[in-house]
This record gives structure tokens, C-alpha cells and sequence, in this order.
């Protein structure tokens, strides 16, 4: 296994065109081997210079002149920025695990006269400060996008104040436009200072205490107010202004107008929505090369309050983001995945040679995985990573899972889907497009893992769902029943109405559905997405319904569903569902989930430039017999995606989420 101790540069403002570290490889190509390159981020210190900025470039060679910029593994000159791996000498700047010289600094802002105040990316200088009587007392500096990747969160430097004498802290970002303020609290021994919110990697023109700032409004200024109880002497109050920047200059829009239709903040889980925004080139290569995914979080009137944009990953297919057990985020593209915190750093990255990566990844007891046991209960296999992936030199894709080790990138264990499916049923596929097991026959596209029996569930959406153990055994398939043969067709479950009386036969089938076609009392998941398990078992699905019934990819509705699921006796019911209107509905990407603290559901139906993306709470309602009801729409907003020329580029919206910053 290959370490390379690499670092990210903090302040890295990446100013002019990009050009990708990678481009991806035939999948046919050379096997690697069973390992995971790991990188090991080592985050060098980097001084902020007033209103310096990068002349950077990643390029795709693995040396480069005095003035060019170098790939993975590469080095660069003078003046240079590095991709993922790569090395810049002095005055340089760094991509995504690439290390900056001792010159190294700021990108458009510099330094603040006494009155406090900074620009995008700049270093604030002495003001601002008050002791407990109102007089000036204390000198600061900011960095506002301290790592490149986040451009509305910022560090806020107190000079001279050292940890040990700081007891709590509070900051608070100002409401604007009538919306509330933004708080954050922290003890002096609160791990998300140490942990997910750390930076102590950064370097300011004098020591002191580093306090976070997050939820700034999106190019405004912001008024910040930061309180500091200190052991002695006497607290700091401190008021400044932080001005920010969502999109660089020069490059091309792509931030979406939210607007938000309902907000019933009282009945809404706390937190803000996060949007998975991808573009890909139009037109697109046969398989898709995604040429970057940013993502936003908007507030309940639909500010844009955080973002966050890795557009250094190598071109490919930009899987979606995910919590880590720490309170970081999992992401990545191509062959390599990184976990990033929510101020933007680079925490670890590491690269796996003989995989493709796709679609979804997911740590075992982390937040994002409804486990479908009783809190507190822990996986033997807890923290380790399940992605979805392709196998390189084979000749089908999207077919195969690995499992990590989480923190140096090893591979543990991996599953063969063609192995547990059958990769030469087309039922729901055109066989003139992908001919029996050849490439795209399964298209994996979601993960759940269930810690009461150790076992995985995936979603294919050109088969169905099923879950398997870790012996590879299949243990069932929630699927139409059309086309399937031995021995898949034994672990078929069975559709069974409230009374566990089985439907009639086009209903096992798939070819109809059961009760009202518009809102059926069962009906088996077409082309669905995310898949997550709830805290009773039960499972819930977001059914797009492309191709439902195996008629047009285009004719029917999407909707959340949830299904209870009985194993001994191999049944399936269709416990609730909401159904989106046509014009809601969408036939790719997509997803829902369960939010802990309300129990209602969220919803993102995936939206492009003709069709905005939606983003719903609905509050469910249990009845006696385990029925669910979904009851009220508590927060309804759209994404507005058509900012984007779209003879050049096709936009989406991936995935969604409700998080709390």
C-alpha cells in the first residue's frame, strides 16, 4: 500500500480556467492492485498575505515548467498549484491534497483597517474588539473560504487568546431580510472545536484562539458577533463584518434560485436543506463524466447558507455526500474519495486503482444510516465504509460494493453482484441497449446496512432491491416478479395485502397494480433510489417509477414509499406512500429519508434546468396496524436549475438532505 503524506492548502482561491488532474480510463483498462493508495494530509501552516492571489493551474502531466501546475503525484514549479497529490513550491498553491509553499496566501481580501471588515478570502487586521467596559481590546484576524472549498464559512483569529483560558464561545451570525440570527455555542471542551471544525492547520500573522463561523449569508455582508467567556480576565465581545462571495469572478453561474412555497418552521425537523447540485457536458460521453457537483444548504426562507465545492476531484461520476461518524462529510469521484469537514478541510483522502467509483458511499453507524435498531445498539463492523463501484477490466459496470477501512483507505471486503442477481434478465432494460450481461444491467444506485444481522441492502435500479449478507447469500428481492429464474426466483417476496392475503397475479408480476393506479394500495418500486431503513425495520424507498409497469420511462408518478417486510414468511406490504404530482415526479436520481428528531419524511425528487428539483417535509401519522399516513406538507421549495446555458451543460440536482450546521 502506497502512502503519499501529502498536505491541502488552506486559502487556495483558484482563480481562471481549470483543466482536470484526471480524465477517467476505459474501464477495460489495466487492473491496480487490491489496496488503497492513501493520502495522509499533513495541512502545512500557510500565512496570509494581504490581497495575494494564486496563479494556479491543474494540469494532467506529472511535472511541469516554472510556471504550470502538476497532476497526481506531480510537482510543481514556481508560481504553481498541484492537483491530488501534488506538490507547490514556493508562492504556489495547492489543489485537493496538494501542499502550499512558504508564500502561499490570501486570495482577493487582505487586510482590514482598524474598523475590522474583510474581503472574500482575505485576512482582517486589528478592530472591532470590545472588553466587558466597551473599550477597544482585542485584535483579530479572518479568513473567510480559509480552504478554497467553502466559500460561506469563515475563521475568525482572536489574537493572544490562548484554549486554556476560554471557557465557552458563542457566535452569531445576523438574521437579514426578517430571517432570525444563526447561533452556535461551544465549550471550551465541545469536540466539534477539536474534530470536524478544527483548524488549527492554519496560519495567521499572530497566534490565538480560532473560533469558526458558519451559516454566512451568500454575497453579502455579514454581520458577525462573537462572545467569548474567558477564565480571566474579563469576557471578549467582539462585532465584525464579513463579506462573501458565492461565485468566483469570471465563471459561469450555476447557483439555483430557491423559492420556498411553505415553511411551517414549528412542525419542520431543525436544520438546513442541502442540495447536491451536478453538471455534466451536453453532450455527455456515453458514460457519464460528471464535470463537477456543488453543494448548497439553504435556510427556511431560502438563503443560501453554506456550500461546499470540491472541483479538483477527477472527472467522473460525483458520488453523493454523506456524514462521517465524526460530523465530517464523505464524498468523492472517479477513484477517490475524501472526507471533508464543513469548513472545507481536507481531512484524509485516498484513491482505490482497481474501482471505478459510483453514485453513493456510506459509513456503517453513522447518521445517514437508519440502522433498523434500537439506539446505542453498535455494528461489530462500525465505522468502516460500503461505496458502490465498477470493477475495472470487466465488462459490466455499476455491479459491485467495497468496504473500507475508514481511516487509511484499505480494502476489507468487496461483493460481486453478478454473482447475487442475474446480469442476464432484461425485463426492465432495452436488450438493444445493454445486451444480456453486459455492462449497465444492474446500475447499483443506493445503500442501507442493517446492524441487526450484519447485512447489506442495495438498490439496482435496472433489477430491483435486495438485501445480502455478508457471505454474499441473497436473502430477498423486492422486485416485480416478471423475468426472474433460479435461484433468484426463490427469494422473491411475495406482495400481501393488510389481512396478509396475497395480491393476484399481475400484481406478483408487476404488470398492474393493486387498488387505485394513481395510489395504489401496493405496488412493487421501478427504477427507484435510496434506500434506508427505518428505526422498526421497515424499509423506505424513493419510487421514481420510470418504466412502471414496464411501460414508458415516462408515464407515471414518483413517489416515497415504505415497505414492511417479513422474512420467515417472505412477504412484502406496502405500509404508506406519498405520491408526487406528475409534474413533481422524476424518473432518475432522487431520494428520501426519515428525520430523527420530527419522524417526517424528506423528500428531493432530482430536477434539471426544464424541470426545477423539489425539496419536501411531510409529517406521517402510525396508525394501530402499523400503516403509515403522510399527513402535511411542512416545508415545500423548489430549485429553480435553469441558470445554466444548456447547449453546453446539463444540471441536476442529485441527492438531498436536512442537516443542522
Amino acid at each position: 500500500m502506497q502512502i503519499l503524506e501529502i498536505g491541502f492548502a488552506p486559502q487556495a482561491q483558484r482563480l481562471g480556467a481549470r483543466t482536470r488532474p484526471l480524465v477517467r480510463p476505459p474501464l477495460g483498462g489495466a487492473r491496480g492492485r487490491q489496496t488503497a493508495d492513501v493520502v495522509r494530509l499533513a495541512c502545512p501552516a500557510l500565512v496570509a498575505v494581504a490581497f495575494a492571489s494564486f496563479a494556479c493551474d491543474s494540469r494532467s502531466s506529472e511535472s511541469s515548467d516554472p510556471a504550470g501546475g502538476a497532476g497526481i503525484g506531480g510537482t510543481a514549479g514556481p508560481a504553481s498549484g498541484a492537483g491530488i497529490g501534488g506538490t507547490a513550491s514556493p508562492a504556489g498553491g495547492a489543489g485537493i491534497g496538494g501542499t502550499a509553499g512558504p508564500a502561499g496566501g490570501a486570495g482577493t481580501g487582505g487586510m482590514a483597517d482598524p474598523a475590522g471588515g474583510t474581503g472574500i478570502g482575505g485576512t482582517a487586521g486589528t478592530g472591532g474588539g470590545t472588553d466587558a467596559a466597551g473599550a477597544p481590546a482585542i485584535a483579530y484576524d479572518v479568513m473567510v473560504d480559509p480552504y478554497g472549498t467553502s466559500p460561506l464559512v469563515a475563521v475568525v483569529n482572536l489574537r493572544g487568546i490562548e484554549a486554556g483560558d476560554v471557557q465557552d464561545v458563542q457566535v452569531v451570525v445576523a438574521g437579514q431580510d426578517g430571517g432570525s440570527d444563526f447561533e452556535r455555542n461551544y465549550s471550551a471542551t465541545d469536540l466539534a472545536l477539536a474534530s470536524p471544525l478544527d483548524s488549527s492547520d492554519l496560519t495567521f500573522p499572530e497566534p490565538g484562539y480560532h473560533v469558526p463561523v458558519l451559516g454566512l449569508h451568500a454575497d453579502r455582508e455579514n454581520e458577525v458577533r462573537i462572545h467569548v467567556d474567558r477564565i480571566e480576565p474579563e469576557s471578549v465581545e467582539l462585532t465584525l463584518t464579513i463579506e462573501t462571495r458565492l461565485v468566483r469572478p469570471g465563471e459561469d453561474s450555476w447557483v439555483p434560485t430557491v423559492q420556498v412555497r411553505t415553511a411551517v418552521s414549528e412542525l419542520m425537523e431543525p436544520g438546513w436543506t442541502v442540495a447536491e447540485i451536478s453538471i455534466e457536458p451536453n453532450p455527455n460521453p456515453p458514460i457519464v463524466l460528471v464535470d463537477w457537483t456543488r453543494s448548497i444548504a439553504f435556510d427556511e426562507r431560502g438563503a443560501i447558507r453554506w456550500a461546499l465545492r470540491l472541483d479538483d476531484l477527477p472527472l467522473g461520476e460525483t458520488f453523493t455526500l454523506r456524514r462521517s461518524i465524526t460530523g465530517n462529510l464523505f464524498t468523492g469521484s472517479f477513484d477517490t474519495i475524501v472526507e471533508v469537514s464543513k469548513l472545507g478541510r481536507i481531512v484524509r483522502a485516498f484513491q482505490l486503482p482497481d474501482y471505478t467509483l459510483n453514485h453513493e458511499i456510506l459509513q456503517v453507524g453513522s447518521d445517514d444510516n437508519g440502522e433498523g435498531v434500537p439506539a446505542g445498539t453498535r455494528s461489530e463492523y462500525f465505522g468502516n465504509l460500503l461505496v458502490l463501484a465498477s470493477k475495472n477490466g470487466e465488462s459490466t459496470i455499476q455491479d459491485r460494493i467495497v468496504e473500507l477501512d475508514a481511516e487509511t483507505g484499505e480494502v476489507l471486503n468487496g461483493w460481486d453482484l453478478t454473482q447475487v442477481f442475474d446480469p442476464a434478465r432484461t425485463t426492465f432494460i432495452d436488450p438493444a441497449d445493454w445486451p444480456s450481461g453486459t455492462a449497465d444491467w444492474l446500475h447499483e444506485n443506493g445503500l442501507a446496512y442493517s446492524t441487526a444481522d450484519e447485512s447489506i441492502i442495495v438498490s439496482g435500479r435496472h433489477q430491483g432491491v435486495g438485501k445480502i449478507r455478508r457471505d454474499g447469500t441473497l436473502v430477498w428481492l423486492l422486485a416485480p416478479h416478471e423475468g426472474w429464474n433460479e435461484p433468484q426466483s426463490a427469494k422473491l417476496l411475495t406482495a400481501v395485502d393488510a389481512s396478509g392475503t396475497p395480491y393476484g397475479e399481475s400484481v406478483q408480476l408487476g404488470t398492474e397494480a393493486a387498488g387505485d393506479p394513481s395510489a395504489p394500495e401496493f405496488d412493487w418500486p421501478f427504477g427507484q433510489h435510496s434506500p434506508a431503513l427505518l428505526p422498526n425495520g421497515d424499509l423506505l424507498l424513493f419510487d421514481n417509477g420510470c418504466s412502471r409497469h414496464f411501460g414508458s420511462p415516462y408515464a407515471s408518478f414518483s413517489r416515497a414509499v415504505i415497505y414492511h417486510i417479513d422474512e420467515a414468511a417472505m412477504t412484502v406490504r406496502q405500509m404508506g406512500q406519498f405520491v408526487l404530482s406528475r409534474s413533481e415526479s422524476s424518473f432518475f436520481v432522487s431520494n428520501t429519508h426519515r428525520l430523527p428528531e420530527t419522524g417526517n419524511i424528506f423528500l428531493q425528487p432530482g430536477g434539471s434546468a426544464r424541470d426545477p428539483a423539489i425539496a419536501k417535509e411531510v409529517t406521517t401519522h402510525v396508525a394501530d396496524d402499523g400503516a403509515i399516513s403522510f399527513d402535511t406538507v411542512v416545508f415545500d421549495a423548489t430549485l429553480d436549475l435553469d441558470v445554466i446555458d444548456e447547449n453546453r451543460w446539463y444540471i441536476y440536482s442529485y441527492r438531498g438532505h436536512r442537516w443542522t450546521f
